[in-house]
């Protein structure tokens, strides 16, 4: 009897553990949903994606009103502006990073003032002299394309300056945690850019007009972001100069540098050694191929903070890189599934028939595509752990891919986009292998006072 008695007390126990657990993790899961980080994230993540959307929608209108030649001049030109893009993002995330570090200090207002107004005049000295530079080589980047004439490029220059004052406000509104009108600013310069494309096209623009429609635009978001941070950009009190790590910012700009030019060799090398034909023919692939790209965009700019916050917790980080593995190629893959059954069907119906049946080679760049954003998952993730390493590997990486088109790919396309899909996977067998091991629980992301610098 007192064995039975003994029994159902641990019954009991057993019970009202089990319920004491499920009200713990209702908490936890409560405490989630109502915490700021998924709040921004949902809002970063719409955002990125519904700008991507309009973004995309620019590609689509100019494969459907442009003539196939000179959307292929269009694609071509706006390859060279992804990967300046990419390059630019550097700019982002160094000034969301020590505005952050500075907006987080007692008593730093002026700081953050003396900081801002730098990077601001900064980039207005450093876009002017790279857009003049940029302007300078246009008539031979156009030869090297083989365009008509070079004004496409030169309206693609004035994109230039933009990209270097933009990128500073939209990494000031970052650092400030700004994330709502961050995700707005996108989201109405992708509209404007849209907008202003079809202006341009109809009024016969032609590609010329499709690429300064891109300035356009994002100078609307730019004028919207400075208006929120008018507070910010006025001339405060003298202050000592932060400290930044020019290291840090060089990896980062390697890094993605690597990353942009990975993404869009195939589109610059397609209009350097085949026919002005196959390259205005190849356009939709390029278009279809970037739709698996529109979310990892976003996931990386969440997993960078929260991997950092995670680490220095003493955390183990490696379960959200598992998750955001997941969600930036799985979506992908199903895309190129799509690619791969009905290639001609979709390009006849986004781009009409006058476009050619791109058969598999739609499926291969899809692909591709597909394990391009694993890596910017792993680019990002090495960043927030500051291990340099995966950023030496893409420009290897980089290297193998040019290697293989050049060895295999300049007659068929297939052999070259085969190339694309092959340093895919050594990338992210190499994002493994040199980011995956655990980090010291002590580790933590610290400013490096490496240099002190006067501008930005």
């Amino acid at each position: 009897m007192r064995d039975g008695n003994t029994d159902g007390e641990l019954g009991i126990d057993a019970v009202l553990s089990v319920r004491a657990s499920s009200a713990m993790n209702t908490d936890r899961v409560r405490w989630l949903l109502r915490s700021a980080g998924l709040r921004h994230g949902l809002v970063v993540g719409t955002s990125m994606v519904l700008a991507g959307v309009f973004d995309y929608g620019v590609n689509v209108l100019a494969g459907r009103w442009l003539k196939p030649a000179e959307y292929g001049t269009f694609i071509s030109v706006m390859a060279i502006l992804q990967v300046l893009f990419l390059l630019s993002i550097t700019i982002r995330m160094v000034v969301a990073f020590y505005t952050a570090e500075l907006s987080a200090r007692l008593d730093s207002c002026d700081q953050l003032e003396d900081f801002l107004w730098r990077v601001w005049r900064g980039a207005w000295k450093w876009g002017l002299v790279a857009t003049a530079a940029i302007a300078l080589v246009c008539p031979f980047l156009a030869s090297s394309l083989q365009l008509p004439n070079a004004w496409p490029m030169w309206a693609a220059s004035v994109m230039v300056l933009f990209l270097f004052l933009r990128e500073c406000a939209y990494g000031a509104l970052q650092g400030t945690r700004a994330f709502t009108r961050l995700g707005i600013v996108q989201v109405v310069g992708a509209l404007m850019r849209l907008l202003f494309a079809a202006i341009l096209i109809w009024f016969g623009g032609r590609a010329s007009g499709a690429i300064l429609a891109q300035s356009l635009g994002t100078c609307f978001a730019l004028g919207l972001s400075l208006w929120w941070l008018r507070s910010y950009f006025r001339r405060g009190k003298k202050s000592a100069h932060r400290a930044v790590s020019w290291h840090y910012s060089a990896t980062i700009l390697l890094g993605l540098g690597g990353f942009g030019l990975l993404t869009n060799l195939d589109a610059l090398f397609v209009k350097h050694f085949f026919t002005e034909q196959v390259a205005g023919n190849y356009g939709p692939v390029v278009t279809l191929s970037k739709v698996s790209l529109f979310l990892p965009w976003a996931i990386g700019m969440v997993l960078l903070p929260s991997v950092t916050q995670r680490q220095a917790n003493g955390r183990n980080p490696r379960p959200l890189l598992l998750a955001a593995l997941t969600a930036a190629i799985v979506p992908g893959l199903g895309i190129t599934a799509v690619c791969f059954l009905c290639p001609g069907l979709l390009v006849r119906i986004i781009f009409t028939r006058a476009y050619a049946d791109p058969g598999i080679v739609l499926g291969l760049a899809s692909l591709a595509a597909s394990l391009y954003a694993g890596l910017f998952i792993w680019l990002n993730y090495s960043a927030s752990l500051e291990r340099r390493a995966f950023a030496y590997v893409l420009v290897g990486v980089l290297l193998c891919q040019l290697l293989g088109m050049l060895l295999f790919g300049r007659q068929n396309l297939v052999h070259m986009t085969l190339a694309m899909v092959s340093a895919g996977l050594l990338g992210n067998l190499a994002g493994f292998a040199t980011t995956w091991s655990i980090v010291p629980k002590t580790t933590a992301r610290v400013v490096r006072a490496e240099a002190v610098v006067p501008e930005f």
